[in-house]
């Protein structure tokens, strides 16, 4: 249809002009096919196709789709005419076309809104699937407001909550330092690998099915981030973790409640006392009309992490759920504080080399005493012990002898029983027996890394360890084994392994790498990224007078029937505009009939400096 081919074009240029991100969001968001894409035509047909744009309906708010309708009453419609039919605020329509215009389901240009033609259909046949029409999603008022509960056993409630807030912080972090150490792998198919999912389910002291969840709350908040095969702490967690277990919950809590709708927001926090029940699943039904299972689902995953969160319990909100919603996250941080247990700077050091913590050890000595001590549980009261291996890993980051002892000292409310010192001091004697350097240039095989020991037992034991294997070490010469590998990643496997590895004199201490075994590079594809990139080689992005870009516009135009207004620079330097439609393209040439002249024109490609559908 023309109408459709007009669609196609319009929306090919806002397409254009997205940048790389946002057309990756639209692809990702609306399941179009990424192999299928050879140029941003193709894309802006793909989300014309009616289960594409179903999928994007599906995601607005009943006032975003009251304006939808209302607006393709019309070709074209001014906001502010919009707004006058749907008796609401200027503003508030505006913003909730702009929730359209981020989905490609409208243009917006000077204030005046264009839907789609198919979207204006894919709404009219609504009602044949029972869901709302025009009429009901413009006049149809929400559901019954939630039924309000008893408040006598606030205070019970609320320590529940301030518990779960206390445990879900506490579980985050452990999740974003195991990360941070040693990335997740993911499967080709999606999710963790199973060896993984354990390790952070076992640190975080979690059932295995509970960790999807976590792990979706620490994405939220920009705490952890898939990459490159693998599920990584970001850099923004580092800041995070070293913080009050307040503000900690502060973040996490902020980047839970954006998601929700504003809407779900304004009424949640209008009623305090309210039970989140079967009414509030109605009221949300009502807001996503078209949202069938997967907002059920959405729904589910949102509402187990405001309990966890303790933003809820027992189906209403806490009191830092209530100012949550209705002041904001730093309003809700300054209920809980008062509620959790406050941070300890002293711990107490026991004889079998144990450290126990009596309440949650304050950040930054948390973090300095996981240098030195392996997390036995983590939680209200921290358990850690002192091994030759964490020891060993202290040293191998810079700390001396007497620096770890002086810390300790500091730290412990009971001193450092001798066992600890005993243990401390001879393992920083014996840490350096096996040396690591970078080889020499030409060094055998193009070695990167040289490791050297006088002890010829101990150097023979790492060419045949199991746990060194992965290095594919290689001896080179008596005392001297090479490995293809980086120093960092040798050494770190080294001391894993529990060798008294260290670098050679003059070399500074590698930083510990973000995985302590070596692993081959995993080759993963982004169909997406992949679809993005051929897009924009297909598309040119420059004036419109590429010839790549009038080319496609011309060969849409050819197959809508649509008649064109083409520009054409002639050659004196001026341009004319000529009244076309097009029949025909070959050999870097168009053709049309002039509807003007009644004749069959052809045109340089090359000439012609832009294009647009005639109404």
């Amino acid at each position: 249809m023309p109408a459709t081919s007009s669609a196609s074009l319009a929306l090919a240029a806002r397409l254009r002009d997205l940048d790389d991100a946002s057309v990756t969001r639209i692809i990702r968001e609306r399941s179009i096919s990424p192999t299928s894409l050879r140029d941003i035509f193709d894309l802006a047909e793909a989300l014309l196709d009616p289960a594409a744009i179903g999928i994007a309906l599906a995601r607005q708010t009943r006032p975003t789709l009251a304006a939808l309708v209302t607006a393709g009453e019309a070709e074209s419609m001014p906001v502010t005419e919009v707004a006058r039919r749907l008796d609401r605020p200027v503003e508030q329509v505006r913003s909730d076309l702009h929730a359209a215009l981020d989905a490609v389901l409208i243009d917006l240009v000077d204030d005046t809104v264009t839907v789609w033609p198919t979207v204006v259909a894919e709404l009219a046949q609504w009602p044949q699937r029972g869901l709302p029409g025009s009429v009901a999603l413009t006049s149809e008022h929400p559901p019954v407001s939630l039924d309000a509960v008893d408040d006598a056993d606030r205070a019970s409630v609320d320590r529940g909550a301030a518990e779960r807030a206390f445990t879900t912080t506490t579980q985050l972090t452990e999740i974003v330092l195991a990360l941070a150490e040693v990335p997740g792998r993911l499967l080709a198919r999606g999710g963790l690998s199973l060896p993984d999912a354990k390790r952070l389910a076992e640190v975080a002291g979690v059932e295995l099915d509970e960790l999807p969840l976590l792990l979706d709350l620490a994405a939220l908040a920009d705490l952890v981030e898939d990459d490159e095969g693998f599920t990584r702490a970001t850099t923004r967690s580092d800041e995070w973790r070293r913080a009050p277990l307040a503000d900690r919950w502060q973040h996490v809590a902020e980047a839970w409640v954006a998601l929700l709708p504003v809407e779900l927001v304004e009424l949640l926090a209008s009623r305090p006392l309210a039970r989140w029940g079967a009414a509030l699943t109605d009221f949300v039904h009502w807001l996503y009309p078209a949202g069938g299972d997967a907002l059920d689902a959405r729904m589910a995953r949102r509402g187990a992490q405001g309990e966890r969160l303790g933003v809820t319990a027992d189906g209403r909100a806490s009191t830092m759920g209530a100012v949550l919603l209705s002041r904001g996250a730093a309003a809700a941080s300054a209920v809980l504080a008062p509620l959790v247990p406050p941070d300890v700077d002293q711990v107490y050091l026991q004889h079998d080399l144990t450290v126990v913590s009596p309440g949650p050890l304050a950040a930054h000595l948390d973090e300095r005493l996981r240098r030195l001590a392996d997390v036995e549980s983590a939680g209200l009261a921290g358990r850690y012990r002192v091994t030759a291996d964490s020891v060993t890993r202290a040293v191998a980051l810079g700390e001396s002898a007497e620096e770890l002892l002086a810390f300790l000292e500091q730290l412990s409310l009971t001193g450092v029983p001798q066992p600890v010192e005993y243990l401390i001091r001879e393992t920083a004697a014996r840490y350096g027996s096996v040396r690591v350097a970078p080889a020499n240039e030409g060094e055998r095989g193009g070695a990167r890394t040289l490791v050297t020991s006088e002890d010829r037992l101990l150097l023979d034991s790492l060419l045949v360890d199991a746990a060194t294997a992965p290095l594919g070490l290689q001896l080179s010469s008596p005392g001297r084994a090479v490995s293809r590998f980086e120093p960092a990643v040798v050494l770190w496997t080294l001391i894993d392994a529990r060798y008294p590895a260290a670098p050679a004199d003059g070399f500074p201490a590698p930083e510990r790498p973000g995985r302590t075994r070596p692993v081959a590079p995993v080759s993963v594809t982004d169909s997406v990224a992949d679809a993005v990139a051929r897009i924009r080689s297909g598309s040119t992005v420059g004036t419109d007078g590429d010839d790549a870009w009038v080319g496609r516009q011309w060969e849409l135009a050819v197959r809508g029937k649509l008649a064109v207004r083409a520009t054409v620079r002639l050659p004196d330097g001026s341009e004319r505009s000529f009244d076309l439609e097009p029949t025909g393209i070959a050999a870097g040439r168009v053709r049309g009939r002039d509807r003007d002249a009644d004749v069959e024109r052809t045109l340089p490609i090359a000439s012609i400096t832009g294009l647009e559908p005639l109404e």
